[in-house]
């Protein structure tokens, strides 16, 4: 197996994670709050599972069927951008109720699982990321095996530096950090949304 391919991989996933986007601005406002142990049950409950069963299953579809999944992706991008901008919209609004009402943001297996399966980043993106995999040449199932275990530990290694930054910026801005959480959400939906007419 070429090892400076699998370096490409997890270069890919490092820097496809470390991008903020609604899911770790969702994390953040998820944990900031939260005990160690909330967060370690958060993660094993929610966030591990949602990466098992989805991006997994996405990194998987990608190596496999890389061309049909660019295609399918081009052909109806318009309704991701749609579907996923209206999502992080509905989770700003969540956000922004937390703060009225003094609680933190839980966000659950199937809001996790939303924001991942509608997002357009990521059939935009992984398709790259496969290509890369395909290169070891090693047959469908390493390759795609090694892009999603690649993915896995990198998901899982940023998950736990977006919780720092949620509990720092909780620390600098105090009770303002749910609203730069909002903004941010927002802010996504609207590029999303931009990118949508964008395509019409």
């Amino acid at each position: 197996m070429d090892v400076s391919i699998v370096n490409k991989i997890i270069l890919f996933w490092v820097i496809f994670f470390i991008t903020p986007g609604p899911v770790w601005v969702s994390v953040m406002e998820t944990t900031r709050n939260l005990s160690n142990i909330s967060i370690w049950n958060f993660f094993i409950k929610t966030f591990l599972p949602v990466n098992l069963s989805v991006q997994v299953t996405q990194t998987v579809i990608c190596v496999m069927f890389v061309d049909l999944v660019s295609k399918v992706f081009s052909d109806v991008g318009l309704w991701f951008y749609v579907l996923g901008g209206s999502y992080i919209l509905y989770l700003s609004y969540k956000v922004l109720s937390s703060k009225q009402s003094n609680t933190n943001l839980e966000l659950s297996f199937s809001n996790l699982a939303m924001v991942m399966i509608l997002s357009p980043k990521i059939w935009l993106l992984f398709p790259s990321g496969a290509i890369i995999a395909t290169q070891l040449e090693q047959g469908i199932i390493i390759s795609s095996l090694v892009f999603s275990i690649s993915m896995l530990v990198v998901s899982n290694l940023v998950f736990v530096l977006y919780v720092v930054i949620g509990k720092m910026g909780t620390i600098l801005l105090k009770d303002n950090f749910s609203y730069l959480s909002f903004f941010l959400l927002v802010l996504f939906s609207v590029f999303l949304f931009t990118e949508a007419i964008n395509l019409i």
